[in-house]
């Protein structure tokens, strides 16, 4: 009798661990969802232009990214234009807004956290694996009335939880504990209006916080090109 209870057990029991998602399941949804590894993998360089509000203020904005070596963003707000570069191991800025009207050097120890940031933000989760980030799977949880999946990743800039909606497997928001130039907070993110380009599915809408900002900062992209080609003399800090 004991031996039959103990298999009628593993009978019931199996099949609720057959069904359980790994975080490598749930990873690899995340992924084909975005459009599949191989597409991913074949974007080297892409651009894109946005329009930016904080606080009232209306912004506009352009990146350019050579795919994990560079990027360069371009804000311009109240007739000034904030420029940021990272291109390989070295980056420079241009903040006119803080009374800066030449290149400065990024800080050595900004720039050791600075290699994230020539991924596009879009595609964080599908460079996991190449990066060799540490991740696992909290559980499936509620958000907003939304089943989502809750994935713990330690980044160089902080540990961040990434929340996927289980039905879709699309990045709903994510939230860190990050330390940015000295300065330790929370940041967070939410993703919508999520549209095809080119056989990509990317979000077009982002409500980004981070320390340090004056508020949250709604973004809308109004134009993206995967695969332009940049020139490499944009990276290149001024004289």
């Amino acid at each position: 009798m004991k031996k039959q209870l103990i298999t009628l057990v593993a009978l019931v029991v199996l099949p609720a661990f057959s069904f359980a998602q790994t975080a490598d399941e749930v990873l690899d949804k995340h992924v084909a969802a975005l459009g599949g590894a191989d597409k991913i993998a074949a974007i080297k360089t892409m651009e894109y232009e946005q329009t930016m509000s904080v606080q009232g203020m209306d912004l506009t904005a352009k990146a350019a990214y050579v795919v994990g070596k560079s990027v360069r963003s371009d804000i311009s707000v109240m007739g000034q234009q904030i420029t940021n570069v990272i291109d390989g191991d070295k980056g420079w800025m241009i903040n006119p807004m803080a009374g800066g009207t030449t290149a400065q050097d990024i800080p050595a120890d900004a720039m050791k956290q600075a290699k994230g940031t020539t991924e596009p933000n879009m595609f964080q989760l599908a460079y996991l694996k190449a990066n060799k980030y540490p991740y696992e799977l909290v559980g499936k949880e509620k958000q907003n009335g939304k089943d989502v999946f809750n994935l713990k990743v330690t980044r160089p800039e902080g540990t961040f939880n990434y929340y996927l909606d289980a039905a879709t497997y699309q990045l709903l928001s994510y939230k860190g504990a990050v330390d940015v130039q000295g300065q330790k907070g929370e940041t967070t993110g939410t993703y919508s209006d999520y549209k095809q380009v080119e056989g990509i599915t990317v979000p077009f809408t982002s409500d980004i916080t981070a320390p340090g900002m004056p508020g949250t900062i709604t973004a809308k992209m109004t134009k993206l090109t995967l695969n332009p080609t940049v020139d490499p003399k944009i990276f290149a800090k001024p004289n």
